[in-house]
């Protein structure tokens, strides 16, 4: 097994991108330009049967292995071709831990990592000192009709979706320019107190969405702007990306609409599944669950050098 990095962004997404979607697009890979390392998992000097990335970068003169800003997880996927199950799990524990090795010879301070919810085999991790956390998002099947989805819904959510519909909120697709939903987000996170990473924000509005991979949503109440959603889909999955409302307008169920909104342009867009892309906020999750969704996990991983894991433990226990 060798692993070594891919410079071509065409190659990578060509292997990957059918089995992973949107986040491992040409596209969505050129959101992050060069600071993006593509790594290139080899059963040989030349077959190429998988690939992952991860944002390589310095903070302090020290090196950080993560994730992509606004990316939920780091694209692993990898052929198995065996031919029963044994050999299978041995497959897939080679390729763990060639992973593990990979990171290892990078020589960062910091690893923060989320793997995508099918990958489930971690113990190659565990056995390398590494913290595997589980996180959680949630998943919506749009295999369902509209009415048996919104039947699953919490009855306060549906409660507030009526009352913003009676209000004469309104909502429609894609009325404001890229360059509008760049400026809104920007603006919307920095209020929020989010981490705001500018270039590769604009870029996902300026260089990445087209009609191709991702929709706008704006909640209206008359002319004025009151709230915004952003998904981008490939054809199995749609994911919400990004959500902004005016806390100006004290109404319930804009968000709620908006939301619903989403599920529907998705599943008409042939979309298998609606996802809420992470819910590991107390407070979100519980705006998540309100939609009768699928809870799901996937997991992340995590290693510092050990002074900076003591540092971090005040800061993030739950995950160092």
């Amino acid at each position: 097994m060798i692993l070594k990095p891919i410079l071509n962004r065409s190659e990578f997404a060509a292997l990957v991108e059918p089995h992973i979607g949107v986040f491992a697009s040409e596209k969505w890979l050129a959101v992050y330009a060069e600071s993006l390392q593509m790594v290139g998992i080899y059963k040989d000097e030349n077959q190429l049967i998988g690939g992952f990335y991860f944002l390589n970068s310095k903070k302090f003169g020290f090196k950080f292995i993560k994730l992509p800003p606004y990316t939920p997880h780091c694209a692993l996927y990898f052929k198995n071709e065996a031919k029963n199950v044994s050999s299978e799990l041995n497959f897939s524990k080679e390729i763990m831990q060639a992973l593990c090795d990979y990171l290892e010879s990078q020589k960062f301070a910091l690893c923060v990592l989320a793997f995508p919810s099918l990958i489930r085999d971690m113990q190659s991790f565990f056995w390398n000192d590494y913290k595997v956390v589980p996180h959680y998002t949630y998943r919506i099947d749009l295999s369902k009709s509209i009415e048996d989805i919104q039947a699953n819904f919490d009855s306060k959510n549906r409660n507030a979706i009526n009352k913003a519909i009676k209000e004469q909120v309104t909502v429609h697709e894609n009325s404001m320019s890229n360059e509008s939903l760049y400026q809104y987000f920007s603006q919307t996170l920095h209020k929020a107190g989010a981490n705001v990473y500018e270039s590769e924000l604009k870029a996902i509005f300026t260089e990445f969405s087209d009609s191709e991979n991702s929709f706008a949503l704006q909640a209206k109440l008359g002319d004025k702007i009151i709230g915004t959603v952003f998904c981008v889909y490939d054809k199995k999955n749609c994911y919400y990306l990004l959500a902004g409302i005016d806390k100006e307008i004290k109404m319930q169920g804009i968000n709620n609409l908006l939301v619903l909104k989403c599920i529907e342009k998705a599943k008409n867009l042939g979309c298998a599944v609606f996802d809420f892309e992470g819910s590991m906020l107390k407070g979100v999750e519980k705006f998540f669950r309100s939609f009768g969704p699928e809870l799901v996990p996937y997991y992340t991983i995590n290693k510092a050098k050990i002074w900076l894991e003591m540092a971090l433990k005040f800061k993030k226990r739950s995950s160092f």
